[in-house]
């Protein structure tokens, strides 16, 4: 379990939670201690200046009666002092023999009181020396109040410590379990996935936190590469059933050639024949390793800011002359004063405007009009390429999008199926949607693309 990172982080924290508490609490401790401090200080220095005082508005026997009766008071376990005169011989006081210094001393009771049963043997006195008019006197504070602060502080910092150690420790240890859960949830679905599961997901939790956004990005490509192998699996079954006529009528041609051909010129027929058989079949697979490599996003590389208008310009200046010849009219009229750039590959975008262009001239009967329009949108742009021709019935408009999937009716013209197929890929790669909407009578695709802002 320690091993598992989740357990790891929350033990970190925990000690660093703990080590953070320890460090106020010595801050606080340092500081109720220096303040303490100089508040004893302070104490003994008020009790020095008041017999100062004496020694100076009345006499020295007067300070020594004095200093004699503060030394038998009740505040004497507190309190010492001692004064001494001029030779260094004790006059007064409830401590004798104390060396004069400059400055603040500590004393300790035990030393200074040894047969004293007043006060704490642990006592310790802030004491210091001061010149009267006969001699020396010695004042000193206890530092009893200071100890018993300090005692509880360190004891409420145990409590305190144990107490955050343990509800850090069960916090951290909760939260690192539903973590781990949620982790493992990760990894039982990528293993079911392995397994063969491909429509295994990753659970979501609805808190909307950075693992439901990365357990959305993992289902995202799961959905993608499950969409990758059903249409690896259809085009399996679809290139068996719609190539098995295509070579059939080619060893046909074959077969013919080789057995009735009478004359040079009927066998070069034959041959010319199995030729075009060839070449449509090299056509059918060129195509459909292009939508591979189209929905596997290997192009995403070269995108790039481009023009729909440039596009669409391009588009339409080369496909007029082919409609024209095949009896139609393609229209286009730009009225944007401004770029409509996106986020993508040129070429692609060129292809996909070309295929639907292709499509609706191959399959309209004559005297159709085509026509090509692009407009705005609040996120990005919408290009529409219509026609009056006789449509597609609304219970195919999903299929036509299909590997090698065709009209019954366009059945008898040329084509593999994979041209709006090769549309749909490029969309996808360029996060554009598309929809195909019936103009009563003919078609309208309508592709709507986002923003260059929007898409990067």
């Amino acid at each position: 379990m320690l091993k598992r990172t989740p357990f790891r982080l929350a033990a970190t924290f925990t000690a660093l939670f703990a080590a953070t508490v320890v460090a106020l609490f010595a801050i606080l401790f340092l500081g109720m201690t220096s303040r303490l401090t100089d508040q004893i200080h302070v104490r003994a220095q008020e009790a020095m200046e008041a017999f100062q005082a004496i020694d100076d508005e009345r006499s020295f026997q007067d300070l020594a009666g004095v200093v004699a009766s503060e030394s038998a008071s009740v505040r004497h376990a507190d309190f010492i002092v001692e004064l001494i005169d001029k030779d260094g011989r004790h006059v007064a006081g409830n401590v004798r023999n104390i060396p004069t210094t400059d400055g603040w001393i500590t004393l300790e009771r035990a030393k200074v009181q040894p047969d004293s049963s007043a006060g704490e043997p642990d006592d310790r006195f802030f004491a210091m020396w001061e010149n009267v008019s006969e001699g020396r006197i010695l004042v000193g504070s206890s530092d009893r109040e200071l100890r018993r602060t300090q005692t509880f502080l360190l004891e409420v910092l145990g409590i305190g410590l144990v107490a955050t150690t343990l509800l850090g420790g069960a916090c951290g240890a909760f939260i690192a379990r539903q973590t781990q859960h949620r982790i493992d949830a990760f990894a039982h679905t990528l293993a079911a996935v392995s397994d063969g599961n491909i429509k295994a997901r990753v659970p979501m939790s609805g808190s909307g936190d950075d693992i439901d956004h990365v357990g959305e990005q993992v289902n995202r490509t799961l959905d993608h590469l499950q969409k990758l192998m059903e249409n690896v699996n259809q085009s399996s079954s679809d290139i068996a059933h719609d190539l098995k006529k295509p070579v059939g009528r080619l060893r046909q041609r074959l077969d013919i050639a080789r057995r009735g051909a009478s004359t040079a010129s009927d066998f070069r027929a034959s041959l010319d024949g199995a030729l075009d058989d060839l070449d449509a079949i090299m056509e059918t697979f060129d195509a459909l390793l292009r939508i591979t490599q189209i929905e596997a996003g290997a192009r995403r590389a070269r995108f790039g800011s481009v023009d729909l208008v440039a596009i669409l310009d391009d588009v339409a200046e080369i496909y007029a002359a082919v409609a024209e010849d095949a009896g139609h009219r393609l229209a286009w009229a730009d009225t944007r004063w401004k770029p409509a750039l996106v986020k993508g590959d040129r070429e692609l975008l060129v292809q996909l405007f070309a295929n639907v262009v292709e499509n609706a001239i191959r399959h309209c009967p004559t005297g159709t009009h085509i026509s090509i329009a692009l407009y705005d949108e609040p996120q990005g742009f919408r290009a529409e390429l219509s026609d009056n021709g006789p449509g597609i019935p609304e219970t195919e408009r999903e299929k036509v999008f299909q590997r090698l999937y065709r009209l019954e009716r366009a059945r008898t013209t040329p084509g593999s199926g994979l041209g709006l197929t090769l549309v749909a890929a490029i969309a996808e790669l360029h996060d554009a949607a598309i929809a195909l909407k019936d103009q009563t009578p003919g078609l309208c695709v309508a592709i709507s693309f986002p923003g260059a802002a929007e898409a990067a």
